[in-house]
């Protein structure tokens, strides 16, 4: 079995993706999914399904039923891939196995790590493939149709964030491959929804630096410096100021060579 998390909850055995109907189930799975390989206490999942103190009498029956459901639906009817945990003959909590080749977010994770390896080692071409391969995998935003609970919505959340993060990283791999041109549009798009982030506003200088555009590079710069004081009441980290100094001056050392194959130059010296 295989689940897909990165957009709306999907299943797939065999030859295509499909959905649960009741939105219990679905939330039932949904939080096994975000404690993959961990035991979820009854308790917890009565809190998670219906409300902390809100579960009604009949809650632990239910969801009993939703387990046994869900088992058939997985096709796992001797309970080795969603696993009771039992104290005597009472159910203690639930375990949902999962292989990281099973699970789309484990996945993107992992292709991740592994562009960020490929920077570390000054590769970026092939940093940029990894991480393009990773956000291919996104259909929408996460969980988008499993009703909200604390421990989906803290998961969504967590998940929102590595998927920023690893957009930042592939913009700074194409960086690093004198790719400037092709990421502009993109950065000036980020920067616009998230303009606090200081390393997208610093690939945003960059870009237009070496796009030939230092004034809306020095430009870029003040908007953030404004807004970190009237907001914030802060100033820009010491990289940041550093690489505005450097624009500034007009450093040709920031420039980009063409975009080579494999190994590619720095994006953002400190």
């Amino acid at each position: 079995m295989r689940y897909r998390v990165l957009g709306a909850l999907e299943l797939r055995d065999g030859d295509g993706w499909t959905s649960l109907g009741p939105a219990k189930w679905r939330t039932l799975l949904a939080v096994l999914l975000c404690h993959a390989n961990q035991t979820v206490s009854t308790e917890r999942l009565l809190d998670e399904l219906w409300g902390e103190d809100r579960a009604p009498q009949s809650a632990t029956k239910l969801l009993q039923t939703y387990v046994s459901r869900l088992r058939q639906t997985l096709g796992d009817e001797a309970g080795q891939t969603l696993i009771t945990e039992k104290q005597g003959y009472k159910a203690q909590g639930y375990r949902l196995a999962v292989e990281a080749a099973e699970f789309d977010a484990h996945r993107f994770e992992q292709l991740v790590e592994e562009g960020r390896r490929s920077l570390d080692r000054e590769a970026p071409g092939t940093a940029a493939e990894r991480l393009r391969e990773a956000l291919a995998m996104w259909r929408g935003a996460p969980f988008a149709d499993v009703p909200p609970t604390p421990a989906v919505a803290t998961e969504a959340t967590r998940l929102e964030e590595c998927r920023l993060q690893a957009v930042d990283a592939r913009i700074d791999a194409d960086l690093r491959c004198g790719r400037h041109t092709a990421v502009l549009g993109e950065l000036e798009a980020l920067t616009a929804g998230h303009p606090f982030r200081e390393e997208l506003r610093g690939r945003l200088m960059l870009a237009l630096y070496r796009s030939g555009r230092q004034a809306d590079a020095l430009a870029a710069y003040r908007d953030l410096h404004r807004l970190l004081g009237e907001e914030l009441g802060v100033e820009p980290t010491p990289p940041l100021r550093g690489l505005h100094e450097r624009i500034l001056n007009a450093d040709a050392s920031l420039m980009a060579p063409p975009a080579p194959r494999g190994r590619c130059a720095p994006s953002w010296p400190s």
